[in-house]
C-alpha cells in the first residue's frame, strides 16, 4: 500500500534524527536543500561535475552555452535556461558542469547551517554536512572562475587571467584546508587502506599504486594523450586536492599566460606532456597523507563564506 509522505513534516523529523537536536535554521536550510541540490529533474545525467576535479584536457575555449552577458555575481547566482552549465553526451572532450539550481539560494541554506553552529559543535553528522555543503557551493563557484579565466584569456586580458586564475588556485587551496577538517575527506585514509592489505613490500607499493591511480589517470596513456579514463573516479579530498588536483590547474594556467605574453597559439601537446609526466610521478610517488582530520570545520566555514561570499 501506497503512503503519501508530507515532506516538510519529514525533512524536520530527518534533522533531528540526524543531529540530534531541532533547530529552526537547520530546518529552514534543509528546506532550501530540497528545493535546490535534491531537486535535478531535468533529466541531464552526470550532472555534477566541476572543473577543480575534472579540468578540462583541451586547447582554452568558451563555448556559447557556457557564457553569458550577465555580471559574474548573476551568472554564478541565479540559473538561466539559455545560459548554464551543462553536460550532455558529447564529441567534445571538454566536461561542462551543469547548474540546476540557484547558488544564491544554497548560499543561504549554508548561512543558516552555520546560524546554528554553536549548538551542533558536537555533532560529527552536522560537521560531515557543514564541510560537504561548503565544499558544494565553492566548486561552483570554481566553475564560473574557470569561465572567467577562459574569458580574459579570449580577450587577450593578462590581468584578469592572472587575477581569475590566482582565484581558482586559491579555491582549491582553501577547499583542501576545509576537507582536511573532517575524517570523511581524507585521501591519506584512502591510500593507507590499500597498503594495509599488503603482506610484502612489494605489494604495498603495488597497492600503493593501484590506489593513487585509481583516484588520478587510469594507465593507458601515452606521453600527449591521457587515459580516457583519467578523472573517471575523481575526489574532494582533502591532500589529491592540493598535491594533485592544484599543479595541473597551475601549470595550465602557466601556459595560459605564456601564450599571451609571447602572443603564441596555446601549447596543448606541451601542456599534456608536462601534465601527464606529472601524474604517472605521482602515481607512483610514497609521500604520506595524513589520516586523522585537523583544523576547526565550523570556523574554516566561516572564514571562507566571508572571504568569497561578504
Amino acid at each position: 500500500m501506497w503512503i503519501l509522505v508530507g515532506i516538510s513534516e519529514w525533512l524536520k523529523s530527518y534533522s533531528l534524527r540526524r543531529y540530534g537536536q531541532a533547530f529552526p535554521q537547520i530546518e529552514a536550510a534543509w528546506n532550501i536543500l530540497y528545493h535546490t541540490i535534491y531537486n535535478c529533474t531535468d533529466g541531464v545525467a552526470d550532472h555534477n561535475r566541476d572543473y577543480i576535479v575534472q579540468f578540462p584536457d583541451s586547447v582554452p575555449i568558451l563555448q556559447d552555452s557556457q557564457s553569458s552577458n550577465e555580471g559574474p555575481s548573476r551568472r554564478f547566482s541565479v540559473v538561466d535556461k539559455n545560459h548554464r552549465f551543462s553536460f550532455r553526451e558529447t564529441s567534445s572532450s571538454m566536461p561542462r558542469p551543469h547548474l540546476w539550481y540557484s547558488t544564491e539560494e544554497v548560499i543561504n541554506a549554508l548561512k543558516l547551517f552555520l546560524d546554528a553552529g554553536d549548538n551542533l559543535t558536537r555533532s560529527a553528522t552536522y560537521r560531515y554536512d557543514l564541510v560537504d555543503l561548503t565544499r558544494q557551493v565553492l566548486s561552483k563557484l570554481g566553475n564560473q572562475v574557470y569561465l572567467d579565466v577562459m574569458t580574459a584569456y579570449q580577450e587577450k586580458d593578462a590581468k584578469a587571467l592572472n587575477f581569475h586564475s590566482q582565484k581558482f588556485l586559491d579555491l582549491i587551496e582553501d577547499i583542501d584546508e576545509l576537507l582536511a577538517s573532517d575524517n570523511n575527506f581524507l585521501l591519506g585514509t584512502w591510500l593507507e587502506s590499500a597498503k594495509s592489505l599488503a603482506v610484502s613490500d612489494s605489494e604495498r607499493r603495488q597497492y600503493q599504486w593501484n590506489a593513487r591511480t585509481q583516484v588520478t589517470m587510469w594507465y593507458d596513456n601515452t606521453k600527449t594523450n591521457q587515459s580516457r579514463l583519467h578523472d573517471y573516479a575523481n575526489k574532494f579530498w582533502s591532500g589529491l586536492l592540493r598535491s594533485y588536483y592544484l599543479p595541473r590547474a597551475s601549470t595550465y594556467f602557466s601556459y595560459l599566460s605564456r601564450s599571451l605574453q609571447q602572443n603564441t597559439d596555446f601549447a596543448l601537446e606541451k601542456w599534456r606532456m608536462d601534465w601527464i609526466s606529472y601524474s604517472n610521478n605521482w602515481q607512483e610517488g610514497t609521500e604520506v597523507y595524513p589520516t586523522k582530520a585537523a583544523g576547526n570545520s565550523i570556523a574554516i566555514s566561516k572564514a571562507l563564506l566571508e572571504k568569497y561570499f561578504s
